[in-house]
């Protein structure tokens, strides 16, 4: 018997919304992609900027409530992964795809500072560092996250950076999530070192750590084909496993 197909949520990283899942969007059809803008990322959405990574998880079991349990894989990107695995202990959720992310996400005072006082020059070092500079399209690459990335409130990155560095319950909250979990890492990311990303997969019961190669931390626009493919050969076996 043939389980429903899943629904992929996605939610994006800090001072970024929605948007930033565009270039992986078609290689995803498949796979039922809902990405989500979190309040005051969205500027023809509007809402208050929620100032904590537990706050956001609490919007995001809202909107999946009255979703069917086991039918969604969440998928967060970096702070964005960070809210899945605190939205994961809602039965709807079957399984978890984590990007460029770490149990512990510490942000450099220095930048955290300049978010807050210099918002246009923090968006512009994340871009800097954000992308492999070995890519073969590094300056699209980074066009394209800095028109999405200024066109939001500039409150925002300074809120979800000081969200990222006070959220402390990430090892504790992977330990007590018993689902399958993917957890891909940038062979080039200076934001988050791989090794890292690995020690996470280590903390899930049920984790799996995969390198893509040749990309930084923003992977999904980087190398979208090759980060579509991981993701759907994990819900691919995902699905597999719960029919046998």
């Amino acid at each position: 018997m043939s389980k429903p197909r899943k629904t992929l949520v996605a939610i994006h990283g800090a001072g970024m919304n929605a948007a930033v899942w565009g270039g992986i969007t078609p290689h995803l059809l498949d796979c039922g992609l809902r990405a989500l803008s979190l309040p005051g990322h969205d500027p023809k959405a509007g809402g208050a900027l929620i100032p904590d990574i537990s706050g956001m998880a609490a919007w995001v079991r809202q909107r999946l409530d009255g979703t069917p349990p086991d039918s969604v894989v969440l998928m967060g990107h970096s702070m964005g992964a960070l809210v899945a695995l605190a939205a994961a202990a809602d039965p709807c959720v079957s399984g978890l795809v984590l990007l460029g992310t770490a149990a512990r996400m510490p942000v450099n005072p220095e930048l955290l500072k300049t978010a807050q006082e210099k918002p246009a020059e923090a968006i512009g070092a994340i871009i800097k560092w954000g992308v492999d500079p070995a890519h073969p399209q590094v300056g699209a690459v980074r066009t394209v996250l800095g028109s999405l990335m200024h066109g939001i409130d500039p409150k925002a990155v300074a809120n979800d950076l000081a969200a990222c560095e006070a959220f402390k319950d990430g090892e504790e909250l992977a330990r007590r999530i018993n689902r399958p979990a993917l957890v891909l890492a940038g062979q080039h990311d200076k934001m988050i070192k791989p090794a890292e990303s690995e020690k996470l997969a280590g903390f899930l019961p049920q984790g799996h750590y995969h390198l893509l190669t040749d990309c930084g931390h923003m992977m999904m626009v980087e190398r979208p084909i090759e980060t579509a493919h991981e993701i759907k050969d994990f819900i691919g076996n995902l699905t597999r496993e719960e029919v046998a």
